[in-house]
């Protein structure tokens, strides 16, 4: 008879930089603590290029160096609130497609995002990652604000 090997629990915590992001990773990293859930840390490069026009590849390093920042500090931020199985990953993209689409891809139990909760009309106009991100996951979405 075959043993069925145990699958490793996943959580996708969208990471940004921002205050309300940080909260998001202590939270994720205190539940990860307790129940040895991996974490992966999405940071996610928003792809405002337009196809008419050729990408700077150095803006795009740039942006690529700032990402990696974020991640570092966000994985340092992770380990110390108890964490011990944390990766990074690096997308690009429409932000909450990218978030919706790894973490069904990648076989995530959940997703972790902050929202800084803007003004009805702010959302009207510019939509919510994390509104997004809610409607169309496949898995359970905490929102911390």
């Amino acid at each position: 008879m075959e043993e069925k090997k145990e699958k490793k629990l996943k959580s996708l915590v969208a990471v940004d930089g921002s205050e309300v992001s940080k909260k998001a990773v202590i939270l994720s990293a205190r539940f990860a603590a307790k129940t040895g859930v991996h974490l992966t840390l999405l940071h996610v490069l928003e792809d405002v290029i337009r196809y008419d026009k050729v990408p700077e590849t150095w803006k795009y390093y740039l942006r690529e160096q700032q990402a990696k920042k974020i991640l570092e500090e966000a994985k340092k931020l992770a380990e110390e609130n108890g964490a011990k199985d944390v990766d990074t990953r690096i997308a690009v993209g429409p932000v909450a497609e990218e978030i919706v689409r790894i973490a069904e891809e990648g076989d995530y139990v959940s997703i972790i995002i902050g929202t800084r909760g803007r003004s009805p009309l702010k959302k009207l106009l510019l939509g919510s990652v994390a509104e997004k991100v809610v409607l169309y996951a496949h898995c359970p979405v905490v929102v911390v604000r």
